[in-house]
Formats: C-alpha cells, sequence, structure tokens
C-alpha cells in the first residue's frame, strides 16, 4: 500500500468536515427554530469546513487566504459554536475576551505568516486559542448548563475536555520538539497522528450533538404525550378517533364511560358503525353525509343511545384528520341532556313564565359559556392534533425523533465505516493474523442480529463442519460477516431465507452467504466493490445503509491476500463468496 501524505490526510478530514455539515444541515432543516442557537451551530460547521477547505487549498491559492484568514475562520467557527452552545441551554455568556482572543489570534497568525516565518509558533498559536476556547465549552456543557439538561449536554462537554487534553498536549510537544520546516503539508509524522485524532474528534463531536438534539426531542416528546394525554383524558366530553376507511375505532378517552356507558376497552378495535350509538340511522347517513362534503361537522345535535339503551341528547363535533400518514376521524360528543331538561322545565312551566323569562337571559348566558367551554376544548383539541400531525408539533416530533436517531445511527455507522475506510488507507489498521475458529464467530454475529432476522421471520442456516479453523485477521474477518450477513437480512424478503456455508478446498477456505431476496442487476455487480461508484440501495423494509460495508470487506479480504465476489440473479436472490488462502 502506498504511503499517504500529509495533504491526503488532511483530505480526508476536510471531507469528513463537509459530510458533518451536510449531517448538521439536515438536523437544522428537519427541526427549524424548535432550540434556539440550532442555526449558529450549522454556521459553526459551514465556516468550520470552509476553513478547512481555504488550508487544504494551500499554495493553490494566495497563502494571506489558505493560512491566517482560513485559520481564523476555522477558530471563529469554534467560538460560534460557543455561542449557539449557549444559546441552546439558555446561558447567555459575555463573548468580548473570545473576540479579542480572535483579534490577537488573527495578528499573530499574520505575524508568524509574513513577518517571520514559523510554522511552529502558528500551530501553537491555533492550539492556544482552541485551548482557551474549549475549556469555555467543556465548563458550560459540564457545569453551567442546567441541572436537568446536564445528562444530555455532557457528552459534547466532554468531547471538548478531549480538545482541552489533546491541544495542551500538542503544545507541549511541539515546545520540545521544534519543527524548522515552513510547509505545514510537509510536516512529521505526529502531524498526520494529530490529524487523524482530530478527525475522530470532529466525528464525535457531530454524533455527540445529533445525541443532544435527539435526547431533548425525546424529552419533547413525552413531555407533548403528558400535555396531549391530559387534555384527552380530563375532557369533559366523549372523544373518539376512527379510521376513515373502515370506522374501526383505536382510542377514546376515560371520559366515554360516564357519558356513553361503555368502558374504553369495549370500544377499541370495534367498527363505529357496529357500535350502534345512533337512534336513528338517517341521522348516521345525514352526519357522514355533512362529514364527507365539508370534512368537519361542529356541534350537529342527534340523539345518541348508551351502552344501557338509554337515550340522550348530544352535540357531535368531527373533523378528518391526518394521523401517521391515513385518515382518521374525531368525534366529540357532549352530552346536553341537563340543558335540554331545562329547555323543557322552560316550556312547560308557563305558570312561571315571568319568572322564567327574567331569568332566561342570564340561564342561556350559562348554557352559551357551557358550549363554549366544550368548543373552546374541542377547537384546542384539534389544534393541537393539527399541529401535532400535520404542522410538526406532536406526531411530527415523534416522527422527528425516529429519522435523527436512525440518521445518526445511519450517521453514526457511515462515519463508522469511513473511520474504518480512512485507517486502511493510511495503513493504521494492523494485520495481526492467528487461528481462529469461524463457526462460533459465526454464531456469535447471528446472536447480535437475531432481533433484525427476528423482525422480518428470516430462517438463517448454517451449514458448516464442527471446527472450520482458519489462520486470519479475527477483527477483519468478523466485520466481513457482520457486514456479509447483515446485508443478506437487509435484502431478504420477510420470512425469506439465508444459508451461510463454508467449504474447505485444496489450495484455499471459501465462505458464502446467500438469500433470497430481491437480487442484483447484473449492471450494477461490478460496481459494488469499487470505493468511485460506491451506491447503497433500500432494503426490502426500507432500511437504509452506508454505501462503504462491501469496500471495507473488500479492503479487509485484500489484506489476507483473499478473493470476494457475488452471484446474483434479479428477483432470485444473491450469493457473496470470499476465500482465503490457506498460506
Amino acid at each position: 500500500m502506498f504511503p499517504i501524505d500529509i495533504r491526503t490526510i488532511y483530505l480526508s478530514l476536510t471531507i469528513t468536515s463537509i459530510i458533518n455539515l451536510i449531517l448538521i444541515g439536515s438536523l437544522y432543516f428537519q427541526i427549524k427554530n424548535r432550540y434556539p442557537g440550532t442555526f449558529l451551530i450549522l454556521l459553526s460547521f459551514f465556516i468550520s469546513a470552509t476553513g478547512n477547505i481555504l488550508v487544504f487549498l494551500r499554495s493553490a491559492i494566495p497563502d494571506w487566504i489558505s493560512i491566517p484568514v482560513a485559520n481564523t475562520l476555522i477558530v471563529s467557527s469554534t467560538i460560534i459554536l460557543l455561542i449557539g452552545l449557549e444559546q441552546f441551554v439558555k446561558k447567555k455568556g459575555y463573548q468580548l475576551q473570545n473576540y479579542i482572543l480572535l483579534l490577537v489570534f488573527l495578528l499573530v497568525h499574520s505575524y508568524f505568516t509574513f513577518v517571520e516565518p514559523n510554522l511552529n509558533a502558528r500551530i501553537i498559536n491555533i492550539s492556544f486559542a482552541y485551548v482557551l476556547v474549549s475549556f469555555q465549552i467543556a465548563f458550560l456543557m459540564l457545569k453551567r448548563a442546567p441541572a436537568s439538561m446536564r445528562k444530555i449536554t455532557s457528552p459534547v462537554g466532554y468531547v471538548f475536555v478531549g480538545v482541552f487534553a489533546i491541544q495542551i498536549f500538542r503544545i507541549i510537544y511541539l515546545l520540545q520538539n521544534n519543527q524548522k520546516l515552513t510547509d505545514y503539508f510537509k510536516s512529521e509524522v505526529s502531524e498526520a497522528l494529530f490529524i487523524l485524532t482530530w478527525e475522530i474528534i470532529i466525528i464525535s463531536l457531530t454524533y455527540s450533538i445529533f445525541l443532544m438534539y435527539n435526547k431533548q426531542l425525546l424529552i419533547d416528546v413525552n413531555a407533548q404525550e403528558e400535555k396531549f394525554s391530559k387534555a384527552f383524558h380530563a375532557a369533559p366530553f366523549l372523544i373518539m378517533l376512527s379510521k376513515f376507511s373502515d370506522g374501526e375505532i383505536f382510542e377514546v378517552n376515560e371520559n366515554v364511560q360516564s357519558i356513553s356507558g361503555y368502558h374504553p376497552n369495549e370500544l377499541i378495535g370495534i367498527k363505529s358503525i357496529d357500535l350502534r350509538i345512533w337512534e336513528h340511522n338517517s341521522d348516521r347517513l345525514k352526519f357522514t353525509s355533512d362529514l364527507l362534503s365539508n370534512g368537519i361537522v361542529i356541534e350537529d345535535e342527534y340523539l345518541f343511545r348508551k351502552k344501557s339503551g338509554e337515550l340522550f341528547p348530544g352535540l357531535i363535533t368531527a373533523e378528518i384528520i391526518t394521523i401517521n400518514n391515513e385518515q382518521s376521524i374525531i368525534s366529540v360528543i357532549n352530552d346536553i341532556t341537563t340543558r335540554k331538561q331545562a329547555e323543557l322545565k322552560l316550556r312547560n312551566s308557563e305558570a312561571s313564565l315571568r319568572e322564567l323569562n327574567s331569568t332566561k337571559d342570564k340561564f342561556f348566558s350559562i348554557i352559551a359559556h357551557d358550549l363554549k367551554s366544550p368548543f373552546n376544548g374541542i377547537m384546542g383539541f384539534s389544534e393541537i392534533l393539527n399541529n401535532q400531525v400535520k404542522n410538526n408539533n406532536y406526531e411530527g416530533i415523534e416522527k422527528y425523533a425516529e429519522i435523527i436517531n436512525t440518521s445518526s445511527q445511519h450517521a453514526m455507522d457511515l462515519l463508522t465505516n469511513l473511520m474504518e475506510w480512512s485507517r486502511v488507507q493510511t495503513d493504521l489498521i494492523k494485520f495481526n493474523p492467528e487461528y481462529i475458529d469461524v463457526v462460533p464467530m459465526i454464531k456469535s454475529i447471528l446472536e447480535l442480529l437475531k432481533s433484525a432476522s427476528e423482525h422480518k421471520s428470516i430462517t438463517i442456516n448454517l451449514n458448516s463442519s464442527f471446527n472450520f479453523i482458519l489462520y486470519a485477521d479475527k477483527e477483519m474477518i468478523e466485520v466481513v460477516l457482520r457486514n456479509l450477513i447483515s446485508n443478506a437480512i437487509k435484502f431478504t424478503p420477510h420470512k425469506g431465507a439465508i444459508n451461510i456455508a463454508t467449504l474447505e478446498k485444496e489450495n484455499e477456505y471459501v465462505i458464502s452467504v446467500a438469500d433470497n431476496g430481491i437480487g442484483i442487476e447484473n449492471s450494477k455487480l461490478e460496481k459494488l466493490f469499487r470505493i468511485d461508484t460506491s451506491h447503497s440501495t433500500l432494503g426490502t423494509n426500507n432500511e437504509r445503509g452506508t454505501g462503504l460495508g462491501l469496500i471495507l470487506c473488500r479492503d479487509f479480504i485484500a489484506k489476507h491476500q483473499g478473493k470476494i465476489w457475488v452471484e446474483s440473479e434479479l428477483d432470485v436472490g444473491s450469493t457473496f463468496y470470499f476465500s482465503l488462502p490457506k498460506n
């Protein structure tokens, strides 16, 4: 493998910065302005990525851009991140000292670039600035943040504790080992190791920020769910949610029992037409027609039947809404028996007509209030649902929380694979072969992926001799097997089958993973193991991949001087093979 110079390693760092910017950008556009400081966090990643690009372009662009300007952008991005995080935790701080720091940094950097060129001094200048700003961020996230938020902010704080420690070590090292070079991209090996460490740091930072937002969203979901639940069950009227397609009831509030006599568990799962709550079928047909025509019905009065058969007058308000991309109906029935009885007494009390007339206005003002309160409750409840489902307030929050977690997870998978691939390319992963028994390893991986296979009811068969001993790097082979088996589960349909087999030949060992999934087009087979045309296809359950798993498999098998290939037929399935030489 050819050695990779500092510029190539810095290119990896720059690409990682751009990927992190894209991930933070996706996070920003998902949550918009829900949390203060998010835009500044996005801006800091943008400025940092811009600075890294300018540094990478050194010698292709003027030095005043690629050295003082680029590095000032990188340092300023950290200060902007500090301000954004302060807004997120709602702890405003003074920034005058940081503005002075930025100005001094620019002057010092310019001096040691143009007046007295000194690469060592410039690196110490950058490290010193990072020490000061990272200490502030770590202190903010671990101590200044409200106690209730520290559990979600502490991962970011720990990352910057790492930044602080690394930069202190870097300063001490540089003071003890004064470099005479003036070209950064011709620095010593120690600087290459620092860049790789720094790449891990910014990956960890991105993941910790995603984790912080994910946890905060989950807290908000729980709070919104509690708020919704209390409003839903405390409402003094009957609330019922049913599917628009077939009328199946899937949620009712607790007051349904006091109004209709039905226990909530009796109603869940049955169809509203089978409930026979309408006294007259013609009323049900009219209500349904009005709802289909207008999409909403507000306080129409009908007679309804309780579980006991007793009739009661009620005002029904209903609206067609969307929950989880499925049309549903929210129906609210207010029992107005008391009001109707009062009206009846008014009509039948001719002897006390004058007295009743004198109190009628007052009575109806009370009735109006009684009607207005439930109506406000209905509209408020509808607004909650509309905001939650249509305007991403409740259902939307839960939905967003679920994506961030999968991305993060997907982002984390992607970044982990990127890091592993980067380590392979820079020869940082050492090849340590040993004698390993493959069968227990495969069983361990199957146990790890058990939930994914059981979720799709996939049958996995292992056809191997009791002892199948290889002389190979255990960690690399484990990564290869995990990727191949995970891909097989991903592309195998519900109740499909996967067959794992081992074969010992004269000069080599062969392991295969076969599925009866969707298969791969012939035109795409040759692209599977190429980094320049890597792609990721959605699985049978829309599972997302990173697009780098097979690339890692190829590189790890190449470390063993082995081969990896695939045979596939569209809509029939695929079989992935890899072979390892015996010698």
